[in-house]
């Protein structure tokens, strides 16, 4: 991941504690490939989640934010068995509204999927875990099986592509409704710009597939501001001062090592982003702080 300079995602060397997994909650008879949707409370509770590598059936799986997220595979769905109950993240499952599950990508996350066997495209929120059988992508909403034309087959081959981090506060879309804006959207890292550039060009995933459906021409690729706003934890004169911090934060994404000078010597910065909505920043902010990190802050862009 280069951004600025010097800039490289931290590893850290001790996974945090794995909370027991109920196979219970992510299968069923009828329903082999469902999610870990939670049956009670039916009180919503959303919130933003990566999660720590967890186990189902003996297979090991890694949430990350993974932005050149690209995979092709069989698509399934859910429905009845599960509308009104909760998502992994604390949304209210709605089979007629167009979300899905994914194994590992952030919650909630907007995805094109695009069904290969007819070329129907559209944009869905992830918004719980799953499919767990075999080698399973993902596992669509009754709607959005339908919108892809697949509800009656069961099974489809598809794309998955990333498309960005969305609001949490939000909800999926209904068919012909239109799709929430991405907050923190999907960058080729091989199209990154200059560190002295102020755009770079993007793929406006959203706009192509509205033109899609509209038949209209695909917008051409147009320049995109750089986000540039990050949530900074703290700074270090040595690398090796990482080794004894408590840097494994799943609920808030990678964090990143920015090389940069203060008060005329040369030092790391920590950070986690980049963000472009402030209320996602600020939320994360406040996370960071209560991870133990009281002096972090708000910047706009990286330190030269």
């Amino acid at each position: 991941m280069k951004r600025f300079g010097f800039c490289r995602l931290i590893r850290p060397a001790l996974l945090a504690a794995i909370a027991p997994v109920a196979l219970s909650a992510c299968t069923t008879t009828n329903l082999p490939d469902a999610p870990k949707t939670i049956a009670a409370p039916t009180k919503a509770n959303p919130h933003y989640k990566i999660g720590a590598p967890y186990q189902i059936d003996g297979r090991w799986y890694t949430p990350k934010v993974d932005e050149r997220y690209e995979e092709v595979g069989i698509a399934s769905w859910y429905g009845d068995q599960f509308h009104g109950k909760l998502t992994a993240n604390g949304e209210i499952f709605d089979k007629r509204r167009l979300s899905a599950a994914h194994k590992t990508l952030p919650l909630p996350t907007l995805a094109e999927v695009e069904n290969l066997e007819n070329g129907r495209r559209i944009i869905v929120r992830i918004n719980d875990r799953g499919p767990f059988v075999g080698d399973r992508v993902i596992d669509l909403s009754h709607a959005a099986a339908d919108e892809l034309g697949f509800s009656s087959k069961g099974l489809a081959k598809v794309r998955v592509r990333y498309v960005g981090e969305t609001d949490v506060a939000g909800v999926a879309a209904k068919p012909g409704e239109s799709v929430s804006a991405a907050t923190r959207v999907a960058v080729s890292r091989d199209a990154i710009a200059p560190t002295n550039a102020s755009s770079v060009e993007t793929r406006d995933r959203l706009g192509e597939l509205i033109a899609s459906s509209t038949g209209e021409a695909a917008p051409a690729r147009t320049p995109r501001a750089i986000p540039d706003l990050w949530v900074e934890l703290t700074s270090v004169d040595n690398l090796d001062a990482i080794a004894s911090m408590k840097l494994d934060l799943p609920e808030l994404g990678p964090v990143v090592v920015q090389a940069g000078e203060s008060g005329g010597r040369r030092v790391q910065f920590l950070r986690i982003g980049p963000f472009i909505d402030e209320a996602i920043a600020v939320a994360s902010l406040s996370r960071v702080k209560a991870a133990g990190f009281g002096d972090a802050r708000i910047i706009h862009g990286p330190r030269s």
